[in-house]
């Protein structure tokens, strides 16, 4: 074989495996396992923003609690067990204060509407899908305010959601 025609494979080969390289345009092909974002550089050092340009862990805290607000709503009206009710109105009173605490700090924001997907199921069905929504955002709630608490203007409300967060996972988890 000649030295020109390897020479030339080479290239050929390295100009193939350029190509494999994240792609500078949207893909809807996941990424390979270990690979990041291809927006990851762009992402770095940016808080997420909420509502009105609001960011940081009081915008993250208001969206998490207008969701539960929606899904709490939810949960009153449709919910079987008298249990899942209790727990849920619990959640709808709590999540009310806390958007208005929040608002204060993030700006004002919208309620996030309830899951269609959970509006469209019932009775048992309905209430078990339920309980593992709330389980989530219960959850995501006291990861939030567990970084927000360094905040001097959150503190407080942090504390609380955490303590919250003990109290409601309980009685969640103790839901049949």
């Amino acid at each position: 074989m000649r030295k020109s025609t390897i020479i030339g494979a080479v290239l050929v080969g390295g100009i193939a495996l350029a190509g494999c390289t994240p792609a500078e345009y949207d893909s809807n092909q996941p990424p390979a396992p270990g690979t990041p974002p291809a927006d990851a550089p762009k992402m770095a050092g940016h808080a997420s923003t909420g509502e009105h340009g609001a960011s940081g862990p009081a915008a993250q805290l208001l969206s998490n609690r207008q969701q539960v607000l929606a899904l709490a709503e939810l949960g009153v009206t449709k919910a079987t067990s008298p249990q899942a009710k209790e727990v849920a109105a619990e959640l709808q009173r709590s999540a009310t204060e806390q958007i208005a605490e929040l608002g204060q700090h993030a700006g004002s924001g919208h309620t996030e509407s309830a899951d269609a997907s959970l509006s469209a199921l019932s009775g048992p069905a309905f209430d078990a899908q339920w309980k593992q929504k709330a389980l989530a955002l219960v959850n995501e709630a006291a990861t939030l305010a567990k970084s927000a608490q360094n905040d001097a203007e959150l503190k407080e409300l942090a504390t609380e959601l955490v303590t919250e967060q003990q109290e409601i996972t309980a009685k969640l988890n103790a839901l049949a």
